[in-house]
């Protein structure tokens, strides 16, 4: 009977296992040696980057601190930063508290403009202020800008811009007045003769009226087309204001045998804040422009729509168009061809959208002109 060899294997033999483990050890030591370098390279770099972190902080808040602007970072509408310049307008604001304006702030015509302070504090006058908030994700920026110098120099350019045409339009103001005027002078000098029998008497008193009423109204035109802007300004219904000028101007359309289409279905949700009398007025005064060129069983189409913060008023008629000589001057004070227009309403039409931040533009087609209209929604 023969004997096997023994078996000899590392796991028998200290010696190979002693050198085994020696090996590993020294793979691990390398790796963590190369562990540590790249450790220490990452840790540098954190540090560099907190550096610099820190450092476009503070320049961020120096830069935040010189901004005249309010400035204030939320998170979840909850405040984390604001400037210091923030707290002229929203005195009791506080970092960790939830976000709101106040709600005295009066809504202006435009959106994101608000009206603050009260108008018998003369310590405290009121100021017109813009809220600009950009949302991203969960954070939210709002920036609070005092404009009320912006505004009063806007106004006043304006005013200025219509003082300059009135004053350029000097003849034909004068022309304006001296016609009625001149037969006003007439129909008097008339009642004034003794001989005259008191049937003509009545007729001479009722064209003489009739005269000196067309003078008061050239005079309010001219009056509403110097000093056109908003007054009192209240919260109202696009559609309700369209269904308004529709409803002032519907019998002049009907005695001339004209159309008035009007497509009116935007919701009553949509708010304007407007002079109550001032938007339909406009709008009338556009559409008896699109009346006085149109001809029996013509078509004078009004379309409402919405387009972002905006409401699209767009005017059609089926007239020759607007002649090529006046069409970059039709908004001017007594630019007209018609005989018995005095070139007033488009003005004051074009003044009170400008008043509350709107914009009117015409253009032709081979249909007729347009009267494309702007004005800046509130609430939708």
């Amino acid at each position: 009977m023969t004997k096997s060899a023994p078996n000899i294997t590392a796991e028998k033999d200290p010696t190979l296992a002693a050198k085994h483990l020696e090996e590993a050890f020294a793979i691990f030591y390398a790796e963590s040696q190369k562990l540590e370098t790249q450790q220490a390279a990452l840790q540098e770099k954190i540090n560099q980057l907190s550096s610099e972190l820190q450092k476009s902080n503070q320049r961020l808040g120096i830069l935040l601190n010189a901004i005249p602007a309010g400035v204030i970072l939320l998170e979840n509408n909850i405040v984390l930063l604001h400037n210091p310049a923030v707290l002229q307008f929203l005195p009791n604001l506080s970092t960790g508290n939830h976000f709101e304006l106040p709600h005295d702030w009066q809504a202006s015509i435009a959106p994101g403009e608000y009206l603050i302070g009260n108008a018998e504090d003369r310590n405290s006058p009121q100021k017109m202020v813009q809220v600009i908030r950009i949302d991203e994700g969960i954070r939210s920026f709002v920036q609070i800008q005092d404009i009320t110098a912006n505004i009063a120099l806007h106004q006043e350019t304006q005013r200025e811009n219509r003082l300059t045409a009135m004053g350029k339009m000097a003849a034909g103001i004068a022309h304006q007045f001296r016609t009625p005027l001149a037969t006003a002078l007439l129909y008097s000098s008339h009642l004034c003769d003794d001989e005259v029998q008191p049937e003509m008497a009545k007729e001479f008193a009722l064209r003489l009226r009739k005269q000196l009423l067309d003078l008061e109204k050239l005079s309010q035109d001219m009056l509403r087309f110097i000093s056109n802007r908003p007054t009192k300004t209240v919260l109202a219904s696009a559609k309700q204001l369209i269904e308004e000028a529709q409803a002032s101007i519907q019998a002049l359309f009907e005695t001339k045998e004209v159309k008035l289409n009007v497509q009116n279905d935007i919701p009553e949700t949509v708010m304007l804040l407007v002079e109550p009398k001032s938007i339909p007025n406009a709008l009338v005064a556009i559409l008896e422009n699109a009346l006085a060129v149109s001809q029996p069983q013509d078509t004078v189409s009004l379309t409402a729509n919405i387009d972002s913060k905006k409401l699209i008023i767009t005017i059609e008629d089926q007239g020759p168009g607007i002649a090529s000589t006046i069409i970059d001057s039709l908004f001017e004070p007594f630019s007209t061809t018609s005989a018995n227009g005095t070139g007033l309403g488009l003005s004051i039409a074009k003044n009170t959208l400008d008043a509350h931040r709107g914009m009117i533009g015409v253009h032709n087609t081979k249909h007729g002109a347009v009267f494309k209209i702007t004005i800046p929604i509130t609430q939708q």
